[in-house]
C-alpha cells in the first residue's frame, strides 16, 4: 500500500467508499423499482453518460472486428450479472450480497488457469480459491440441508443467483483480456454497457411487463447515484488510479468495498449477520485477500479496461 499516498489515495477511497455503498442503494431502490427494469434503466443512463467519453476519443477503430466479441462479453458482464445481483437484493441482505459476490476474484483465478496459458494456477491461488468455498459452504450449510423442506428458500435463492453473477463476471472478464486486448477501455466500455443494458431492458419487457415503477424521489435517487457515481464516475477514476498503483493494490478493492457495504447495511438498515455467517464471511474475505496479494501472475485484465484482480468491464469492482 507504499504507492497510496496523496491523490492516489484520495482516488482509492473514494473507489472503496462508492462501490461499497451501491449494495445499499440497489437495495433501498429495489423498494419501488421491479429488479429487471431496475437494473436495466440503472445501466442504460450509465451507458449514455459513458458515450461522449467513448465517441470522443474515436476508440472505435481499435475494436474493429471484435464488435461481436465485444456484445458477447457485455451481455455476460452487465446483462446476466447485474440481473442475477438485482434479483438477488430482493432476497438477501445487501451485505450478504456482497460478501457473496467477493468471491468473483477467486473464479477469476480459476477460468484465467483454464482460458490463459500465461496464467497457470498456482498453490496460492488454489488455497485462496478453496478456502472461499469453505466460507460459502459455511454460510449456505443450513440452506442446503433444509433445500427441499424449507417453505422459504429466498436465503438459498439470493445466495445462489450472487454466486451466478460472481463466476459469470469472473469468465467474461478473463474473455475479456484474452479476447479483447488491445481495445479502447472507454469504447469497450461503453459497448459493453450498451449490450448489457439492453439484454436488462429485454428481460424486463419479457419478465416484469405489468410491473409497477414507482417513481418516488428515493427511487430516482437510488437510479441517479448508481448511474453517475456507482459507474460513470468510477469508470474514469479506475482507469486513472490504474496507471498509478501496482495492480495487487487494485486487488484489495474488494475486500474494503465488502466491508463498507457490510457496515452500511447493518447501520441503516438493521442488517444483522449470525456468528455463523461472520465466519463465513470472514473466510471468504481472507481468500479474496490472498488471492490479491503480490505474485508472479495476475487473472487482471488490465489491458482492456476490464476487471483486473478484480476490475469489471464496466469499470467497477462491484455493482
Amino acid at each position: 500500500m507504499s504507492a497510496l499516498r496523496g491523490r492516489s489515495l484520495a482516488m482509492y477511497v473514494f473507489l472503496c467508499a462508492v462501490w461499497g455503498s451501491t449494495w445499499l442503494v440497489i437495495k433501498i431502490g429495489l423498494r419501488d423499482l421491479p429488479p429487471l427494469w431496475f437494473g436495466g434503466i440503472r445501466m442504460a443512463l450509465a451507458c449514455a453518460l459513458i458515450a461522449p467519453f467513448a465517441l470522443g476519443r474515436g476508440g472505435g477503430a481499435t475494436a474493429r472486428g471484435r464488435t461481436a466479441r465485444i456484445f458477447w462479453s457485455g451481455s455476460l458482464q452487465i446483462g446476466v450479472n447485474y440481473a442475477c445481483i438485482f434479483l438477488a437484493e430482493e432476497r438477501i441482505d445487501s451485505g450478504l450480497s456482497a460478501v457473496l459476490f467477493a468471491t468473483f476474484p477467486l473464479f477469476v483465478g480459476l477460468f484465467a488457469h483454464a482460458m490463459l496459458p500465461d496464467e497457470p494456477l498456482t498453490a496460492r491461488i488454489a488455497v485462496s480459491a478453496g478456502l472461499g468455498l469453505v466460507g460459502v459452504a459455511v454460510i449456505e450449510g443450513p440452506a442446503l440441508r433444509t433445500l427441499f423442506s424449507a417453505p422459504d428458500r429466498s436465503l438459498l435463492e439470493g445466495s445462489g443467483l450472487v454466486l451466478v453473477s460472481s463466476i459469470v463476471a469472473a469468465y467474461a472478464n478473463v474473455y475479456n483480456k484474452k479476447k479483447l486486448a488491445g481495445v479502447a477501455a472507454d469504447w469497450n466500455t461503453w459497448l459493453q454497457t450498451l449490450s448489457g443494458s439492453a439484454l436488462l431492458l429485454l428481460l424486463a419487457v419479457t419478465f416484469e411487463p405489468s410491473a409497477r415503477l414507482a417513481w418516488t424521489p428515493r427511487s430516482i435517487s437510488a437510479l441517479v447515484y448508481l448511474a453517475v457515481l456507482g459507474t460513470a464516475l468510477p469508470f474514469a477514476g479506475l482507469f486513472w488510479l490504474l496507471g498509478r498503483v501496482p495492480v495487487a493494490v487494485i486487488g484489495t478493492i474488494p475486500i474494503v468495498d465488502t466491508v463498507i457495504a457490510v457496515a452500511l447495511g447493518a447501520l441503516i438498515l438493521g442488517e444483522s449477520f449470525s456468528p455463523r455467517v461472520l465466519v463465513g464471511a470472514g473466510l471468504i474475505l481472507v481468500a479474496v485477500l490472498l488471492a490479491a496479494l503480490p505474485g508472479r501472475r495476475r487473472a487482471a485484465p488490465a489491458s482492456s479496461g476490464s476487471r483486473s484482480g478484480p476490475i469489471s468491464a464496466s469499470g467497477s469492482p462491484t455493482p
